[in-house]
């Protein structure tokens, strides 16, 4: 990434670029975050890619689809596979890979995890344990 938003910065909230230019491709990893908020921060023939795509976001691309835009929001849809899940979990074993971990709960307090997972603020994953 050439710039990254932090939300919990002034820019970052106002998703303003800290350079003042327009972005090619915005990676959208945040929930409730509207279409339009990205879109006045994109090149003309920009891209949002939404890692948390929900029902909005499904119905906004398919409104700029309609609408023939050359600026885009595409949903990003994940179905894991056993083989790249067992080639991520052999780079954790080598060590080329470290997982960043924000919280480990046991599994009497997942409903803990599961607010702080809603919630939004997690910096890395968060674990329930048996």
């Amino acid at each position: 990434a050439d710039e990254v938003l932090d939300y919990k910065t002034p820019d970052g909230v106002a998703l303003r670029s800290p350079s003042g230019r327009k972005y090619d491709v915005i990676i959208h990893c945040a929930h409730n975050i509207p279409w339009s908020t990205f879109e006045a921060n994109l090149t003309s023939k920009g891209k949002v890619v939404n890692t948390t795509p929900g029902t909005c976001t499904v119905m906004s691309a398919a409104a700029k689809t309609i609408k023939c835009s050359k600026k885009q929001l595409i949903p990003l849809f994940t179905s894991p596979k056993k083989e790249n899940l067992d080639f991520l979990v052999n780079l954790v074993k080598a060590r080329k890979l470290k997982p960043i971990i924000d919280s480990k709960h046991p599994l009497s307090k997942a409903e803990v995890a599961w607010a702080k997972s809603i919630d939004g603020h997690a910096t890395g994953k968060i674990l329930v344990e048996p």
